[in-house]
């Protein structure tokens, strides 16, 4: 009995041996006759709509996407690389990019942001279940320096609801050094915060994105004005409200292992807790407004390099 069932098994594996060699031998013909493409045809990618194509669901943001894009066109040249019109999500965007650390089709791009000698652009709408209607505007465009200096790295959003929000904002990035990161940072925009411990303290301006915008770009004075009495303004909300004793600190618990962050223990910050934060705030605010004050031009130069804005927009 235990013979027979011995050489049963031995006949099944025999079996199994010459059916996986002819499977082997049946894909070394087929390899020496076809190629790779052949034998696994790519599908072919579905053509992404030109910008001609999508339609808008409000005809000025329409216009001014179409502007935009013609003009990012007439901006770059044939040394840079682009990504055309795609489709990803609910963006309906394109990338420009310019570099020696981009990679081809700007594909590295996203893990490279703030390397040096980089200069990308980005356009972008939203679209949901009916496209080709979309909605909303996005634009972006970040430039840093080969060596020294300043770069910045802008972005525009209107009408992109929940999913983007609206909003604008230049981060302007000091590079002492021939590599490395930035020596010092600065940002500007519609909306400004400061946060102590867990406490997220923000100034808005209160007025349009397009309002607020066009106030920056009247020139480098007038960024730099525009600025300065936004951190201002930002810099007393935050003595204000430490002063008036709201805003709490929080107690770290122990590590209690496997990622989670232990939770942290709200309670009111003591009276030195309170000067210790207000001695912090204001020397980052009068940092703040100092790099403004001694940088502006470079600061201004370094926006407008990343995209002429005070040329065109729309």
């Amino acid at each position: 009995m235990y013979l027979r069932s011995f050489l049963t098994k031995i006949s099944t594996a025999k079996k199994t041996y010459r059916l996986v060699s002819s499977l082997i031998l049946l894909i070394l013909l087929a390899c020496r006759y076809f190629t790779v493409s052949e034998l696994f045809p790519t599908p072919t990618p579905t053509p992404v709509p030109g910008v001609d194509v999508i339609r808008f669901t409000d005809d000025e943001t329409g216009q001014r996407f179409r502007s935009l894009n013609g003009y990012i066109n007439n901006f770059v040249d044939e040394t840079w690389e682009t990504t055309s019109y795609r489709m990803l999500g609910n963006f309906y965007d394109s990338i420009w990019c310019h570099g020696p650390k981009v990679g081809q089709n700007c594909r590295t791009i996203y893990g490279t942001i703030g390397v040096r000698d980089q200069h990308i652009l980005e356009l972008y709408t939203l679209f949901y279940n009916d496209f080709p209607i979309v909605s909303g505007l996005g634009f972006s465009a970040r430039w840093f320096p080969k060596e020294t200096g300043w770069g910045a790295s802008f972005y525009f959003n209107e009408g992109g609801g929940n999913t983007v929000g609206d909003g604008w904002a230049v981060d302007f990035y000091e590079y002492t050094t021939f590599t490395g990161q930035a020596a010092e940072t600065i940002n500007l925009g519609n909306d400004y915060q400061y946060k102590i411990v867990e406490t997220t303290i923000d100034y808005s301006t209160g007025m349009t994105n397009r309002e607020d915008l066009a106030l920056y770009l009247a020139g480098p004075e007038g960024m730099r004005d525009r600025g300065l009495v936004q951190i201002q303004a930002l810099a007393e909300k935050v003595r204000t409200e430490l002063n008036a004793h709201r805003v709490p600190t929080c107690d770290p618990q122990p590590y209690q292992g496997g990622g989670i962050k232990p939770p942290c223990i709200t309670r009111p910050m003591t009276p030195a807790e309170e000067t210790e934060e207000l001695t912090r705030a204001d020397e980052y605010f009068d940092e703040q407004e100092q790099l403004l004050q001694d940088h502006y031009d470079e600061m201004y130069s370094a926006w407008m390099t990343a995209f002429p804005l005070d040329q065109f927009w729309p």
